[in-house]
């Protein structure tokens, strides 16, 4: 059989995609089976977190302000929104600036959950990115380069 060939025929470690989505995968792996032990899951960490963020400087958080600053799909936050509502960590409201959007409300319950869930993430973080020393910062940079 022909198979396509790849530049990196000879080494896949080559390949700088085959690395990153090999070590997303690892720390994704890590934050899933911590944060499944808290009963949530990583996106809905990741819209608690986030919500919790923006709601420190705006009294009006919207699924679309969430979806932007998390940069992800809107019909995404939505879902992961409605199973937060169901779980007791927040609440959805008219939003008194505009009526086409719903306001987000971090319940105490959610509160709870993003003091308890915060700690155990920038723990795995700082172990997971450590190994990187004095180069985690020049990671970063060229992190937010690709972003």
């Amino acid at each position: 059989m022909d198979f396509p060939s790849t530049k990196f025929k000879d080494n896949a470690e080559s390949s700088t995609g085959l690395l990153f989505i090999r070590v997303y995968n690892k720390w994704h792996s890590i934050i899933t089976q911590e944060l499944r032990k808290l009963g949530i899951t990583h996106p809905q960490f990741v819209v608690l977190t986030t919500l919790n963020f923006l709601s420190q400087s705006d009294d009006n958080v919207t699924q679309v302000s969430i979806s932007k600053m998390a940069d992800m799909d809107v019909m995404s936050v939505s879902q992961i929104i409605k199973g937060l509502e169901k779980k007791e960590f927040i609440k959805r409201t008219s939003n008194p600036k505009d009526s086409r959007a719903n306001s987000v409300i971090l319940l105490a319950k959610g509160q709870e959950m993003v003091k308890t869930a915060l700690p155990v993430v920038e723990k795995i973080d700082d172990e997971f990115f450590g190994v990187l020393q004095e180069n985690e910062r020049i990671f970063r940079d060229y992190l937010n380069q690709l972003d």
